[in-house]
């Protein structure tokens, strides 16, 4: 074996390993061991608790600074439907975490792992690729933009709920406005990453089939990949679509849902399709320029020696060229499209649903 191919097959090795190890530094999995770690000393358990008990227990660390606080000053004996709906909304906006956690774990990394590193032919495509998942799952980022977005956008919610409920709606509510939807506002982190890793990947050098790229394995597995999380995402968006639809104390949140969820969504279609079709391309033109040098070589130099076995040969290369030629450029079908615009009716049917009340008043009045 040459020492080239075994130069990559160590880093490819050693790459698995990074991911194997960097699936536990990701923001939730980080906290999560970090619980589990506590109760195995505190109670001497024999393994981890299972990660969704430490999930609850994270939950309940973010919620109850809010509520005691609400006892000691007294606000909590004057609370009623609209501060248990502005928790209700919190509660949701934490599961964004939870729903990031099982994308990246379950998903995005086994993934990549799996069936992307595999398919990377040179050791300097995939140190890209290490350096590119070491700044995704990268705590500090997480931490940073996470905590520099819950600021703001803490702040802001704050001052919108007081308006809404028209009174100082209290410490206690404006503390776990800050803290719970703060362990979303992280997992956006990713979200803005994962806008990068498609464009990443197409200048990477990567095994192909090239009589048809688009049947690539390494294609039709970055597909699913990259389809899998944009449902995770519009799922979770979708469901907060309706609530805020529903919920007409949180019908100003769609927006935020459509700034926050939908755009990101709608551009990393865009973008995949892009990235997709950039990479089957350039493994089409590859082959198409080896054929179009071989029928070059043969016009020039054996057409007038042996003219009817080159017309032959020419004639089953310039087919093949054609066949490749034709090939589909992108991965996208009519199946891909639709679903994916069905996606999109999601958060304008909240709207109408938020506005129903308007929009029939409107009709009324039409002659």
């Amino acid at each position: 074996m040459k020492k080239q191919d075994t130069n990559l097959l160590e880093k490819r090795a050693e790459l698995k390993q990074i991911i194997n190890e960097g699936m536990r530094e990701t923001f939730p999995a980080y906290f999560y061991d970090a619980i589990g770690y506590g109760f195995v000393k505190i109670f001497r358990l024999k393994k981890l608790p299972h990660w969704a008990f430490s999930a609850v227990v994270l939950y309940v660390l973010l919620l109850l600074p809010g509520p005691l606080i609400a006892l000691v000053t007294g606000e909590i004996y004057r609370w009623g439907a609209f501060e248990l709906i502005l928790y209700s909304a919190g509660t949701f906006l934490y599961l964004g975490s939870v729903d990031a956690y099982i994308n990246l774990v379950h998903n995005i990394l086994p993934g990549i792992r799996d069936h992307i590193v595999d398919a990377v032919k040179s050791v300097e495509s995939l140190n890209q690729l290490e350096k590119w998942l070491i700044s995704t799952w990268s705590i500090s980022k997480w931490l940073t933009f996470g905590l520099g977005v819950g600021f703001i956008a803490g702040l802001s919610t704050s001052m919108f709920e007081n308006y809404l409920a028209g009174r100082f709606i209290g410490f206690g509510v404006i503390i776990s406005t800050f803290l719970l939807p703060t362990a979303a506002y992280i997992n956006l982190y990713p979200i803005f990453r994962m806008l990068t890793f498609p464009i990443e990947l197409a200048t990477y050098q990567l095994e192909l089939y090239e009589s048809d790229p688009a049947n690539s394995e390494v294609v039709q597995r970055l597909v699913y990949i990259l389809n899998v999380h944009i449902y995770f995402l519009s799922g979770y968006f979708a469901i907060g679509t309706m609530i805020a639809a529903l919920v007409s104390e949180l019908s100003w949140t769609i927006w935020l849902y459509i700034f926050l969820g939908w755009t990101p969504i709608i551009i990393q279609f865009l973008v995949n399709q892009y990235a997709i079709r950039k990479i089957i391309i350039n493994a089409k033109w590859q082959n198409l320029n080896k054929l179009q040098m071989q029928i070059k070589e043969l016009q020039n130099n054996k057409l007038t020696t042996a003219p009817e076995t080159t017309i032959t040969r020419l004639n089953q290369l310039m087919d093949l060229h054609d066949r490749i030629s034709a090939k589909p450029n992108s991965a996208l079908n009519w199946g891909t499209g639709l679903s994916f615009l069905n996606q999109l009716m999601l958060p304008l049917l909240g709207l109408l649903l938020g506005n129903i009340d308007k929009l029939l008043k409107f009709i009324a009045r039409t002659p």
